[in-house]
């Protein structure tokens, strides 16, 4: 009888201790998903729209909680959901905003309400080439541009993207090892 009751702890002290790490198990999974879906979230840039910033496979940290408080300002690096194609994500420059009005010159130039845009994010080796153009930004909406100005499929075709279709800003570069780097 003294050995079956040995037996018997043994067993239920082997089932807690199988509990336990399944509860140690799903709690990690658990704050890992939320980890994900609300603060950061791995991004692979899927074009060379965004050459030599990001190039094609370059894997990103995408903060998804500081432009929520933060906001997005001119020349961020932000995600949003494709206004063309709802299965893709894009990454791109936030160029202008609300109520702003951006001109495209001829000479490659870009203005935002009649100033002169100083810091352009273009890729210096390509000098853009724009159609004469100018854009209204609406209501919550956010006119984007790729640095790889002259390969890139953006705001220039698809239009201003709704602010609610941002979900996240990239700040990181952690692949491959040789461009691990923080954004600007």
């Amino acid at each position: 009888m003294g050995k079956h009751l040995l037996s018997s702890k043994k067993e239920k002290s082997r089932s807690k201790e199988l509990l336990s790490y399944l509860i140690v198990i799903l709690c990690a999974a658990l704050v890992s998903i939320l980890f994900r879906i609300f603060l950061f979230e791995p991004f692979i840039v899927p074009s060379p729209s965004m050459e030599p910033t990001l190039m094609v496979n370059d894997k990103v940290i995408v903060n998804k909680f500081s432009y929520k408080y933060f906001g997005i300002e001119r020349g961020d690096l932000i995600t949003f959901h494709s206004p063309i194609d709802n299965n893709k994500d894009l990454v791109k420059r936030a160029i202008a905003f609300e109520g702003e009005t951006i001109t495209l010159k001829d000479d490659g130039s870009i203005y935002i309400n009649d100033e002169k845009l100083e810091r352009d994010f273009y890729n210096p080796n390509d000098k853009p080439i724009y159609r004469e153009e100018s854009y209204k930004i609406g209501k919550n909406e956010i006119f984007v541009m790729g640095d790889n100005r002259n390969n890139s499929y953006d705001s220039r075709y698809f239009g201003p993207v709704m602010e609610t279709e941002v979900f996240g800003k990239v700040f990181f570069i952690y692949w491959p090892p040789s461009r691990i780097k923080v954004v600007n």
